[in-house]
């Protein structure tokens, strides 16, 4: 994505707030033109009030430039809340947008991404664009206004002092491009290199068991060390940029003023200048100089900016879930994958070689194979997780990937290998949401073997991260309770007794007896007594599956 396609878009979510930035900069622009007179009022208590001693005229003068500055002052507030209100607002959308985002799309982005990386990088950008909305960046409206103000106030006080001032206006010019490209590739760099470190970290962090069981807790302090090195050295390489850019900028315009001063000295020794006009002269020249700073520190700004707007946009263009529409006259019957071939990306071989499966309504399957095989791949298949390279997967007549996602996987419940629960109480990460009267879900516990355990601690106790505080067993009843408290009419377990003891597998054999015995269960597992409840079993070996009749046949084949 180019710099002029990701200002594009950016500036186009900015002209959403157009009705809340008018006001800022119609405070910003008053504010200003109030500015160009005090200037003239300066002059006027100096010549009229104070070197001719007038008491009364001096009052006056003093009254008007305080109430004019305690008006400029009233503005000012007005306008910094609605800049504030204005900031805010950007980063909820921005962050709003990239959230939805993240929840939309294609589940194999996930597959290599460092959880704590994407989120320091969301963070960073947001805050980055959001930055739009500070003072520098309004302040350049109101500056070119009182650009033209200030020449004004110039050529009225002194047209030729007013080309001095404009011979300075190229030097500085020149200097704050340079400054300005400088930034932008330091920025870049900085950028990168906070992205590597937060990689790092994240890995580093998910890591820490085995940092401490290995005893290589010294070698990660080394690598801490040296990426944090790196990361503050480019820190200190922008924020040094910003000072030299403050500092060069004060020298130039001292410059321009010890100047001003020696030419208005003389001026006014020889009668042509009064006092006041030298001041007020030297401050008209603040307002054309400035301009040059605050425009040329607008493109310095937005060096810092264009990075992080670049890559949030090239993020939000990566590609979501496809959705078909049909939402009505969903009827379930078989569901079947057809030719299905898949391999995952990156990857040369298939996978996935010509599958051909069919699920009846009420009927019991089994799919077997060694690991790797594909087992949990084809449960992703069925979920709509990933989409097959060739061939397709029927919902009866209809072509799964026409009908519309959230209509789809109301069909289905599953509970997978990698079990995730929420940090929160057992009976929201039964529920996720739904309210459900409390002894219908007693009454799902009771079946999947969680009685003992909620009665214990109740339905309110909280899980942990992940389910930390429970144990694997614990876990596993918790996502079988999930699952079937939604009632669907597809359920899929994915090796669901891999954790639980043989009571407990004793207790999952009833359930699919009697609570799930209309139900159409598609089970990955190589345990003898629950295939002993299915109906129909598929080997899946060499990327193929092959029907297999007989049970005999199943029994003993490693998982």
């Amino acid at each position: 994505m180019t710099d002029k396609e990701a200002l594009s878009k950016f500036f186009g979510i900015l002209y959403q707030f157009k009705m809340n930035i008018l006001p800022v900069i119609f405070c910003l622009l008053l504010s200003t033109g109030l500015n160009l007179f005090i200037p003239l009022i300066s002059r006027s208590i100096m010549d009229e009030g104070l070197i001719e001693r007038n008491q009364k005229k001096l009052l006056e003068l003093v009254l008007i430039s305080f109430g004019i500055y305690l008006f400029i002052a009233l503005l000012d507030i007005i306008k910094e809340k609605k800049r504030i209100d204005i900031s805010s607002q950007i980063q909820f959308l921005l962050s709003e947008r990239a959230f939805t985002h993240l929840m939309k799309m294609k589940i194999s982005y996930f597959d290599n991404t460092n959880y704590a990386e994407l989120l320091n990088n969301i963070n960073m950008d947001i805050i980055k664009m959001s930055s739009i909305a500070d003072n520098g960046f309004f302040y350049i409206v109101t500056q070119i206004f009182g650009m033209f103000g200030g020449f004004m106030g110039l050529f009225i006080i002194n047209f030729r002092m007013t080309f001095l001032v404009l011979a300075f206006l190229p030097f500085k010019y020149v200097f704050m491009k340079w400054l300005t490209g400088k930034h932008k590739q330091r920025t870049e760099i900085f950028i990168k290199d906070n992205q590597t470190y937060a990689k790092w970290f994240g890995e580093t962090v998910g890591g820490v068991k085995e940092i401490r069981l290995f005893n290589i807790i010294d070698e990660k302090q080394k690598e801490f060390e040296n990426r944090q090195k790196q990361l503050v050295s480019s820190q200190k390489a922008v924020n040094m940029l910003g000072q030299w850019n403050q500092t060069i900028d004060f020298l130039m315009v001292e410059i321009l003023s010890s100047f001003l001063y020696v030419i208005g000295a003389n001026l006014m020794f020889q009668f042509q200048l009064t006092l006041g006009s030298v001041f007020a002269f030297i401050t008209y020249s603040a307002y054309v100089t400035g301009p040059i700073t605050t425009i040329m520190n607008m493109g310095y700004l937005m060096s810092g900016i264009i990075p992080s707007t670049k890559r949030f946009f090239s993020f939000m263009e990566l590609q979501e879930e496809e959705s078909g529409n049909i939402k009505d006259d969903i009827t379930f019957h078989e569901l079947s994958l057809k030719n299905v071939f898949f391999r995952y990306e990156n990857k040369d071989e298939f996978l996935l070689k010509d599958i051909n499966l069919s699920l009846s309504k009420g009927s019991k399957t089994a799919i077997i194979g060694k690991n790797g095989a594909g087992k949990s791949t084809i449960a992703e298949l069925l979920t709509r997780m990933y989409i097959p390279q060739k061939g397709e997967i029927y919902l009866d007549k209809l072509e799964i990937t026409k009908i519309d996602l959230y209509t789809y996987r109301n069909l289905i419940s599953v509970v997978s290998q990698q079990i995730y629960l929420f940090n929160d109480t057992i009976k929201n990460n039964i529920c996720l949401y739904r309210e459900i009267d409390e002894d219908v879900i007693m009454a799902v516990c009771r079946d999947c073997g969680l009685e003992e355990f909620v009665g214990d601690v109740s339905l309110d106790y909280i899980v942990g991260h992940n389910g930390a505080l429970l144990s694997g067993g614990q876990k596993q009843k918790i996502a079988l309770a999930r699952a079937i408290i939604y009632n669907k009419d597809i359920l899929i377990f994915d090796e669901i007794t891999s954790n639980v003891d043989s009571i407990s597998e004793i207790q999952i054999k009833t359930l699919f007896k009697e609570r799930l015995k209309d139900k159409t269960i598609l089970m990955i597992t190589h345990k003898p007594e629950l295939l002993r409840e299915m109906e129909q079993f598929a080997l899946l070996e060499d990327g193929k599956i092959q029907i297999i009749e007989n049970l005999s046949e199943v029994m003993g084949f490693g998982g």
